[in-house]
């Protein structure tokens, strides 16, 4: 079983991916795929840590959003990964899809969320060499691909306010793929906590919300909103944070023990003690961090359950 966290390559999202492997916190079950936004030090240093890891990722080739695809030559470019065993390649379905972009013997990836493109390739050399398809859960799409099919979901309810949270402070995050693969996919993807739709500049909020993922007792993942109350101003981020963050202390000790209670987790909930306001960025990379590394646990847990 695969996971295929699929992230844009924004400068917390890399942070949080480069600590994870640096410490050994993805390992074979989580494969990251980076969808590149900006020409920078940081994506170039995520996949340097990734090839000195030796921890499988994907990095694609047209990405769709942003600037990072506009300019052939960059300050900062990749390390050659042609052969790199541990390295996916991997393109989107669009208008500028090149079969040149998964040319390759290594393992490859086709995001393929538009029917109408992937019918097009139906029968072609392309569907027949390429490893995986990730595609939205949709019937027609899967039997284009087969066995190939490989489920990216946005678990996440999109709100246009952070503080319409409130109304929905507990949501399912999405089935329990970890423990076994329904309906005949080959791995899941989705986009974390972050959503798939993609802001290139972060939006001023009146309100914080920190998100925090955990697994129930019956294995489902769900996701759980904690939103601050002084929200009729965008004055005050220090105080917001706080009201957010000792809500979370406040709920986490009653579920968020066991192989919930991670790392990051204690790292966030540590602020509540220092009293210092880490920033938005921070907020966001830890809590990243969390899902990453409950689900780490999650595969071990599985893995030691079918061998025992």
């Amino acid at each position: 079983m695969t996971y295929y966290p699929y992230l844009r390559g924004r400068m917390y999202d890399l942070l949080a991916l480069k600590e994870l492997c640096e410490s050994d916190q993805l390992g074979p079950n989580i494969i990251p795929i980076i969808e590149p936004v900006r020409d920078s030090k940081d994506l170039q240093k995520t996949v340097q840590t990734f090839l000195d890891h030796g921890q499988s990722f994907s990095v694609v080739a047209n990405p769709q959003v942003s600037v990072y695809g506009l300019n052939d030559t960059k300050l900062y470019p990749l390390a050659d990964m042609s052969n790199v065993n541990n390295f996916l390649p991997s393109a989107i379905l669009a208008a500028d899809f090149s079969t040149e972009y998964l040319k390759s013997d290594q393992e490859t990836l086709l995001i393929a969320k538009n029917y109408q493109l992937l019918k097009a390739y139906q029968d072609t050399e392309l569907l027949k060499k390429v490893t995986h398809v990730l595609i939205p859960e949709e019937a027609r799409l899967h039997e284009i691909v087969g066995s190939k099919a490989v489920s990216l979901t946005d678990p996440l309810t999109f709100v246009r306010h952070v503080e319409n949270y409130n109304d929905l402070p507990d949501e399912y995050f999405q089935p329990a793929s970890w423990y076994r693969q329904l309906d005949n996919y080959n791995g899941f993807g989705d986009y974390s906590m972050v959503g798939s739709v993609y802001f290139d500049k972060g939006m001023p909020s009146r309100a914080i919300a920190l998100h925090i993922i955990y697994v129930t007792s019956d294995g489902t993942l769900r996701i759980h909103h904690f939103v601050s109350d002084s929200n009729e101003t965008m004055r005050g981020q220090k105080e917001k944070f706080f009201e957010a963050l000792n809500k979370l202390d406040d709920w986490s000790t009653t579920n968020l023990n066991g192989i919930n209670n991670t790392s990051a987790l204690q790292e966030l909930l540590s602020y509540t003690i220092n009293g210092k306001f880490p920033g938005l960025g921070m907020i966001k990379k830890l809590s990243l961090m969390h899902h990453f590394q409950l689900m780490k646990k999650l595969f071990e847990f599985r893995n030691n359950n079918m061998h025992s």
